[in-house]
């Protein structure tokens, strides 16, 4: 049996994108600051809809916060994967 190892030449940007663990807490982190000032600055209108349920006030305040964090994240995940992949096509 004969094995025989070649070694190709290949340019490193012709393998298929894998996004890294980076790119995605990046994206998490600059979510998290878009929500942070999506809620501190829509904060008076929300606490006033929010006093519709006055037991559920804080629960509601606190699921708007981290649903705006979760739909940026993966917004900003998805907008930085597609720029990436068509990047790396029209390097090709």
């Amino acid at each position: 049996m004969n094995v025989f190892v070649v070694r190709t030449e290949e340019d490193p940007s012709a393998e298929p994108y894998v996004p890294g663990a980076r790119s995605h807490y990046a994206c998490g982190a600059v979510g998290l600051g878009v929500a942070v000032l999506a809620v501190f600055l829509t904060y008076s209108v929300l606490v006033g809809l929010a006093s519709l349920l006055p037991l559920l006030s804080t629960t509601v305040v606190t699921f708007v916060g981290i649903l705006t964090w979760v739909v940026v994240w993966i917004t900003l995940d998805v907008a930085h994967d597609r720029y990436v992949r068509r990047r790396r096509a029209t390097a090709e």
